[in-house]
C-alpha cells in the first residue's frame, strides 16, 4: 500500500486485495489480546484518559441535578419516560394488570 496525501490515508496499488483473507490466522493473532492483555489496555486507558472520565462523570452529574432541578415536580411517568427501559418495564406491567 502506498501513502495518499491525506494524514494516515492508504492508498490500494494494483493487485492488491480489500479483504484480510491473504493474512494468516497467527498473524491475525499476535493482535488480538488476551483477558489479561485486555484488562491491562483497560487500566492503561483509564489512567492515560482519567482527566476526561472525571470531565464526563461531572458532566453527568450536573445534568442528572439539572434535570431534577427543572422537572423534580413532574408526573412520575414524565420521569420514566427519560429512561425508556423503565417506562417500557411499566407498561407491560400496566397492561399484565389490565389484560391478563
Amino acid at each position: 500500500m502506498a501513502e495518499g496525501r491525506g494524514k494516515n490515508r492508504m492508498v490500494m496499488s494494483e493487485g492488491e486485495s480489500e479483504t484480510l483473507s491473504d493474512i494468516d490466522d497467527d498473524d491475525i493473532g499476535m493482535y488480538l489480546l488476551d483477558k489479561e492483555g485486555k484488562n491491562i489496555k483497560k487500566i492503561l486507558w483509564e489512567t492515560v484518559n482519567r482527566v476526561y472520565l472525571e470531565e464526563q462523570a461531572a458532566k453527568e452529574a450536573a445534568d442528572r441535578t439539572a434535570f431534577r432541578a427543572s422537572f423534580g415536580n413532574c408526573s412520575e411517568d414524565l420521569l420514566a419516560a427519560r429512561e425508556p427501559h423503565k417506562a417500557v418495564a411499566k407498561s407491560r406491567k400496566v397492561l399484565s394488570e389490565n389484560f391478563l
